[in-house]
């Protein structure tokens, strides 16, 4: 029981430390890098084959044609 109150004594300083990390973040990417930081476990919207027109998962090519996606 000796050793955890060093745990509660660094609890704000880390709070504090994201805190600042986020407001870093902000200041150099703007709105976009805490846009992109909330999507990170988010699945890739589908895109749309402009050869074949069908919705296809985001890669190389399309997976109904193999044309090149662009």
């Amino acid at each position: 029981m000796t050793g955890w109150w060093f745990l509660l004594a660094l609890l704000p300083i880390l709070a504090i430390a994201g805190v600042g990390l986020l407001a870093i973040l902000y200041i150099f990417a703007g709105t976009l890098g805490l846009d992109s930081l909330l999507q990170l476990g988010d699945p890739p919207a589908p895109l749309t084959c402009w050869h074949c027109g069908r919705e296809t998962a985001p890669g190389r090519k399309c997976r109904h044609c193999g044309s090149e996606l662009q």
